[in-house]
């Protein structure tokens, strides 16, 4: 009896992290398969667990990878790490590797007792739209003018950070709106705009999502809908959208405000991740694409081998986070992975001569009661699981504050004309946690390099390490 290789393995999805490499590179979301077979290895550990299954498919057993959720959004779901022993009979259904690769990422799973598991909340799958084809030259629309300018732009749903600005500019005989610093086109019918904004759902498969508005009294108004994709959590949800118009000037820097800071110590447990619109889409300059292709070809996200991914990525992995205060400097713990982060309140200038990590150096001051936080001498690394470069010149500026319900909101902009062509904004918002008990969730990098030597890749691998740069 021949005897081919398959691997099961829950990646690290609720921090959008997958496989190892760009997620929807690895899996084709158009295409979902069903794969029964016996359990014959498992890893039930953070960064993703592993099931190693073999499939018998003719009389050739093939052992077969199914790639699902880390250990926090699998126990969510129901599976705990006795659900499943070896020997068991599985089914998954999910979707399949691509190049006729033996992988699967898991969207349900049958236990062998016949208890269905499904990794997503069918409830928040949104149907998908038709997008708009009848257009009309940008010149023709009445709203060609009217857009002009700048807006204070919201949703139906919670935004963190809203309003955000939106923008219409004339390029030629065009418009081109920017969103939250991101430049997107616009097309027009007689009576209404629509902007496509390229997303990704909490799975990490693209997402489309249009923004379709009128000009009603001197405002916007409009609909969200996902034209392409699916959002399969309770994101990417929003439905309408609405805009007022204001000045330049409000949208510009202003001169800093008296400090009145705020009490932000204890455990804040994070609420809203990637939000109702989903994570901006990076805008890469010539260098940036050129590096980003040298990430995806090693295989390389530093997350996969629990090491920690510097700030940008960091805020954005699940788990709690604990803020301490002491005279020169408040502290950032972070329960999953266990980083920690100094924000130093006592320095004025940031130490060129300093040594370049993960999570450089960050100083700290209040402007009024919202921190600010500059942080530089930054070392390499990636911003998403989809491996786009952070090159070693990088600067972030994140602004803390708490909102009316006090929740504590985050505004990060990296500032990476290295290899971006322009700022890229995340926000994030928590809320502060009653229970005080920090949940930790280990990590170990076994499966991971596992699936590279069931995949044969792991020399690779090595072969193909991106080399730092810059630092």
């Amino acid at each position: 009896m021949k005897r081919a290789i398959v691997i099961v393995a829950s990646l690290l999805s609720s921090a959008i992290v997958h496989g190892h490499h760009s997620f929807s590179a690895e899996f084709d979301g158009d295409k979902i398969i069903t794969v029964t077979g016996t359990v014959t290895e498992i890893r039930f550990r953070n960064p993703h667990i592993q099931y190693l299954i073999d499939v018998d498919t003719d009389g050739e057993i093939a052992l077969w990878t199914v790639a699902g959720q880390n250990m926090v959004v699998m126990r969510r779901s129901g599976v705990t790490a006795s659900t499943v022993g070896i020997g068991d009979q599985i089914s998954v259904r999910g979707y399949a590797g691509r190049n006729g690769v033996h992988k699967v990422y898991l969207d349900t799973l049958i236990a062998s007792d016949g208890t269905r598991y499904s990794m997503y909340d069918d409830t928040a799958r949104r149907a998908v739209g038709v997008a708009t084809t009848q257009t009309v030259t940008d010149s023709d629309s009445s709203l060609f003018t009217e857009l002009i300018g700048d807006w204070a732009f919201d949703v139906d749903k919670t935004l963190p950070g809203a309003p955000w600005h939106l923008q219409f500019q004339q390029d030629g005989d065009n418009l081109k709106a920017t969103l939250d610093n991101e430049v997107l086109d616009v097309a027009f019918t007689e009576t209404s705009f629509f902007i496509i904004l390229n997303r990704e759902n909490r799975a990490g498969f693209p997402a489309k999502l249009q923004l379709t508005g009128r000009i009603l009294d001197g405002a916007i108004s409009g609909t969200i809908s996902i034209v392409a994709g699916y959002s399969n959590f309770a994101e990417l949800d929003a439905e309408t959208f609405s805009a007022v118009r204001t000045s330049p000037e409000h949208w510009g820097p202003k001169p800093p405000a008296p400090m009145a800071p705020v009490d932000l110590t204890g455990v804040w447990e994070r609420s809203i991740v990637l939000g109702p619109l989903g994570r901006t889409n990076p805008q890469l300059n010539a260098a940036g694409r050129a590096r980003h292709e040298v990430y995806r070809k090693g295989a390389y996200d530093p997350l996969l081998r629990c090491m920690s991914g510097g700030p940008m990525r960091r805020q954005t992995r699940r788990g709690d986070l604990e803020i301490l205060e002491t005279e020169n400097r408040l502290t950032m713990l972070y329960a999953n992975g266990d980083a920690t982060r100094r924000l130093w309140l006592d320095r004025k200038e940031h130490n060129s001569d300093r040594q370049h990590d993960i999570m450089g150096e960050s100083i700290a001051s209040w402007d009024g009661s919202t921190l600010v936080v500059d942080t530089r001498n930054l070392a390499e690394t990636t911003l998403t699981h989809n491996s786009e470069p952070v090159s070693a010149n990088a600067r972030i500026v994140e602004r803390f504050w708490l909102n009316k319900a006090n929740d504590l909101i985050m505004e990060a902009t990296l500032h990476d004309p290295t290899y971006y062509e322009r700022p890229i904004v995340k926000r994030l918002q928590w809320t502060r946690s009653e229970n005080q008990d920090m949940q930790y969730a280990p990590c170990d990098p076994d499966s991971f390099y596992r699936g590279l030597q069931v995949d044969g890749a792991l020399d690779s691998y090595f072969e193909n390490q991106p080399q730092p740069t810059g630092q």
